[in-house]
Order: structure tokens, then C-alpha cells, then sequence
């Protein structure tokens, strides 16, 4: 029988966006009443120069009916809400900008900045993308250095709370594959295929993530990816594959070099008054599993209720693995996650969400709860 337990959120996100320029004149982007897009870099006559600045961030608290456990949305994260607080606000609160030049019609530059919380407990702010963007043509571009990685329909805006309609992005896809950006170059390039407008990218670099106890590495790190538009429907889909490894920073026990990959599968129907948006993912290392979410909501003038189901597999073992002559184990983290919320857009640039998570643990799984007692399981 599945162990359940209860959390809810209370958030309040906004999304300004202000602008200083150079020589010529241009308006900054508006946003619609119910979705956010992180600005593209405006065109410009020759020999002028043009500096954007945007602005967003989110202000939530978290509580949790789980007294063993933290629950937490991102896999970084060292405390939530549960068995450290019960009242968590370091989850959903953060606060960002991002900077966007245009030096000529076919160089630019963008760099966006982050502060939550991280790993070691502080808000320490950190560059999540630096890029230089060189547009061969209108339909064509190479960017070369710290880049998103567009696994998912909303990665290029996971942390602008105000683009997507949740208080948080369905936790059991997103905590399968975390990594948010490359170190490397991608190119691009749209083009209109019968009635379908796509965007190909391809992408090669790495990623480096550190935290206290531990540091994961990718590298050789290269991925094919297209977002089809069809009149009110988009369709995203994306393959990557990498070598990753894995060390314990206390022990200083790397489990060496391996394999991974990922597919993913995502549709956005949107045609106005509601929504149905869906997303799959397989990723395979030593170990392979799945996660999916679908969701569907109402907008009735500046509320939207939604509902959102998301879940992810137990998962298999591809092979056995030793280290150091001892079988090594990966903890079952499956769970799913019921969810009623309600949005509403009480003023421009901001909305007020509230959500409220069932969360079902799977048999012998502590799902992505962290800070439990050891040898303590809370369904099994």
C-alpha cells in the first residue's frame, strides 16, 4: 500500500522588465496576461548598440504534512519543507536578471544572473547563462559559451515563475534530468516544413555541477533538439547523450566514467480559454526510468484553475556495478503527485498562485524526499 502525505504553497511571482539603450530607440517587450518569454535580442540598424535589462523573480512558502522528510523541487537543494520546517520559503523564493546586448545586426551577447538557494545554504548569486550569439542569417546562429539546455518546453524559462501557469514545474520530470545548462557552443536554425514552423538546435559542451558533498561531471556532452509551432500547438522533442561521472566530496570515491542518455517527448496545446500540456522523459546510465506529467486548466478573466498529474517509474538496473568490491545500490525514488491550484493575474506582471500536492510514495521508496533518518524508509 502507498504512503501518502499532503503539502501546499502559497506563492507570488512577478516579472518586470526595464531597459537602457544607446543611440537608437526601441520599446521594450510586453507580456501577455498569462505568459512570460524571456525577450529575444531586437534588431538594429548598423553601427548601434543596444543594452536590455530584465528583471524577474518569486516570492513562495512551502508547507509539508511530512514530518520524516523534506520535500524539496530541486535536487540542489539542502533543506524544505517537512522534517527541517514546516514552513519552507527557500524553495520558491529567488530573484534574477538578465542583460542582453546587441552590438551589431548579427552579434549579440546575453547573460543572466541568479540568486536562490544553492547547495551550501546561501543565496550566493551565480551566472546560469553567458553567451555570444553570431546570426548567419535570419533563419540561422552559432552561440558559444554558457548555454541552456531546451530539454523541456519550459527549460529556457524553468526559473521565471510567471511564464507557466503552476506554482512549480511537475517535480517528478524535472528532478530526472537537472542539468540546466552547457558549457560549449549550439546552433540553431528555423525554417517552415508544410504547416509546421520548427526550430532545430544542436548543441556540444559540458556541465559541471558542485555542491558540498558531491560533483557530478558530463562531458562530451551533445544533443539534437526541435520545437515544432502547428497553428496552436507546439510540439517539443530532444535526444542527448554525455559521459558522466559521479564523486563523493567526503570520501573522495568517484564511481568513474559511464554512459547516459536521455529522449524527451513534449505538446502544448494552448487555444485560448484552456490548456493541455504534456511531457515525457527516458533517461538511461547504469540505471534506467521515466517521468511524466500531463495538466489542464480553465482561464476565466484573470483566474486560472488547473489540475496537474505527474509521476515517475521505479526503474531498472541496465547492469550491476562494484566499487571497491561492493555492489553498489541506487535508492528507489518513485512517487506521483496529484495536484489542484489556482492562478490569478491581479496586476500586470504579477500573479498570485496557490497549489495543493498529494504525493504518493511507491512501495520500498522514499521518492524525492531528502534529509530522512538513515535506514529509515518510509514506504516499503
Amino acid at each position: 500500500m502507498a504512503y501518502k502525505f499532503l503539502f501546499s504553497v502559497l506563492v507570488l511571482v512577478f516579472a518586470n522588465m526595464s531597459f537602457a539603450e544607446g543611440d537608437v530607440k526601441a520599446s521594450s517587450s510586453v507580456q501577455s496576461e498569462h505568459t512570460v518569454k524571456v525577450p529575444e535580442q531586437t534588431p538594429l540598424p548598423e553601427n548601434k548598440t543596444l543594452f536590455k535589462l530584465v528583471g524577474f523573480g518569486t516570492l513562495g512558502v512551502l508547507n509539508s504534512s511530512q514530518s520524516s522528510g523534506d520535500y524539496v523541487l530541486d535536487s540542489f537543494m539542502p533543506t524544505g519543507a517537512g522534517r527541517s520546517d514546516t514552513w519552507d520559503t527557500n524553495n520558491y523564493s529567488r530573484i534574477a536578471a538578465q542583460l542582453s546586448a546587441q552590438f551589431t545586426p548579427k552579434v549579440s551577447a546575453q547573460m543572466q544572473v541568479i540568486s536562490a538557494y544553492h547547495s551550501d545554504g546561501s543565496y550566493q548569486p551565480e551566472v546560469e547563462w553567458l553567451n555570444m550569439k553570431y546570426a548567419i542569417n535570419n533563419n540561422t546562429s552559432l552561440r558559444l559559451g554558457r548555454i541552456e539546455l531546451p530539454t523541456f518546453l519550459d527549460s529556457g524559462n524553468h526559473d521565471v515563475g510567471y511564464s507557466y501557469v503552476w506554482a512549480h514545474l511537475p517535480t517528478e520530470i524535472y528532478h530526472v534530468l537537472s542539468i540546466p545548462n552547457s558549457d560549449g557552443i549550439d546552433a540553431s536554425y528555423r525554417t517552415q516544413l508544410g504547416d509546421g514552423r520548427h526550430s532545430f538546435k544542436a548543441l556540444f559542451g559540458q556541465n559541471i555541477s558542485d555542491r558540498p558533498t558531491s560533483t557530478t561531471t558530463s562531458k562530451d556532452m551533445w544533443g539534437i533538439f526541435d520545437k515544432v509551432e502547428y497553428d496552436q500547438t507546439t510540439f517539443n522533442i530532444s535526444y542527448q547523450k554525455r559521459n558522466s561521472s559521479y564523486q563523493n566530496n567526503l570520501t573522495g570515491i568517484s564511481n568513474g566514467w559511464y554512459e547516459s542518455y536521455d529522449i524527451s517527448l513534449g505538446m502544448d496545446y494552448d487555444p485560448g480559454n484552456w490548456f493541455f500540456i504534456s511531457e515525457w522523459i527516458q533517461s538511461q546510465t547504469r540505471y534506467k526510468n521515466d517521468a511524466m506529467y500531463f495538466s489542464a486548466g480553465y482561464r476565466i478573466k484573470k483566474f486560472t484553475p488547473y489540475f496537474v498529474h505527474s509521476q515517475n517509474s521505479a526503474g531498472s538496473y541496465l547492469s550491476s556495478s562494484t566499487q571497491n568490491g561492493s555492489f553498489v545500490t541506487r535508492p528507489i525514488k518513485s512517487q506521483r503527485t496529484e495536484s489542484i491550484g489556482l492562478r490569478w493575474d491581479f496586476m500586470k506582471n504579477f500573479d498570485f498562485k496557490f497549489q495543493y500536492d498529494r504525493v504518493t510514495l511507491s512501495d520500498n521508496s522514499n521518492g524525492f524526499l531528502i534529509n530522512v533518518p538513515t535506514n529509515v524508509l518510509l514506504h516499503g
